[in-house]
């Protein structure tokens, strides 16, 4: 890329507009969940969490990505320490996707053990509609999909930035998803920047620890810790097969 080229782009993203398509860069997202809402009154120690913790609760995670791969991992701190529900679904997870190949090696820490998937990436009918909205200087193109039958996720895309990825396991739309928002979930994923660098190999390497299991075999797994831990889990079992 030309200085000039260089220039003219940084000049586009600044004032919302691009000049060109973006092959290759780092996104920042931020992660917001009412966690009151995943909490259970039924439960003495949920009724108690709700007084003492926040309703909401925020953390950051970075998307690295060129043409064909996309590595999405822990970004930097929130700037206030926050207390979170132990329901809350864990965010240190590493999701290496390799779009030419449809496939993801995911890194989960589930109740403190390392679980190492490898699988296809997740299929989603997604339903493109007309709604615009802006995210992070990118007009997004609204779409609406289903996942593990019964879960909607609403999506905003953007067919500037070409990897077909976005945040955790969301993935399948013409362009970078920049915006999700999951009501069953009670959680929402915004883009809060772009950051126009170079992304080399290491930047997209997949994660290498945990034991090993297939999509299908993990999400057995999830199925039998359900079932040892007991009903107050169940709410939360769609958040560790995100």
């Amino acid at each position: 890329m030309t200085r000039l080229l260089f220039i003219l782009v940084l000049t586009g993203f600044s004032s919302g507009v691009f000049c060109q398509f973006v092959s290759k860069g780092k996104i920042e997202y931020e992660r917001k969940t009412n966690q009151h809402a995943l909490m259970n009154e039924e439960y003495a120690w949920d009724r108690a969490a709700k007084n003492s913790l926040p309703k909401f609760v925020t953390f950051y995670f970075e998307l690295s990505f060129d043409k064909h791969k996309t590595l999405y991992k822990r970004g930097r701190a929130p700037e206030t320490r926050q207390n979170v529900y132990w329901g809350l679904f864990d965010g240190d997870n590493i999701i290496a996707s390799d779009l030419d190949i449809a496939q993801s090696i995911v890194q989960k820490n589930i109740f403190g053990n390392a679980y190492l998937i490898t699988d296809s990436i997740r299929k989603i009918d997604w339903k493109i509609g007309e709604e615009i909205r802006n995210i992070a200087g990118f007009d997004c193109r609204k779409a609406v999909g289903r996942i593990m039958d019964s879960i909607v996720v609403i999506a905003f895309y953007t067919d500037e930035i070409l990897a077909s990825g976005g945040p955790e396991s969301f993935a399948g739309l013409p362009g970078m998803i920049l915006g999700v928002a999951i009501p069953k979930m009670h959680t929402t994923w915004y883009a809060t920047r772009l950051q126009l660098t170079e992304v080399s190999e290491k930047d997209l390497t997949p994660p290498r620890r945990g034991d090993k299991f297939s999509g299908p075999e993990f999400r057995q797994k999830i199925q039998t810790i359900v079932r040892e831990f007991g009903k107050g889990y169940e709410n939360i079992q769609w958040q560790m097969m995100l």
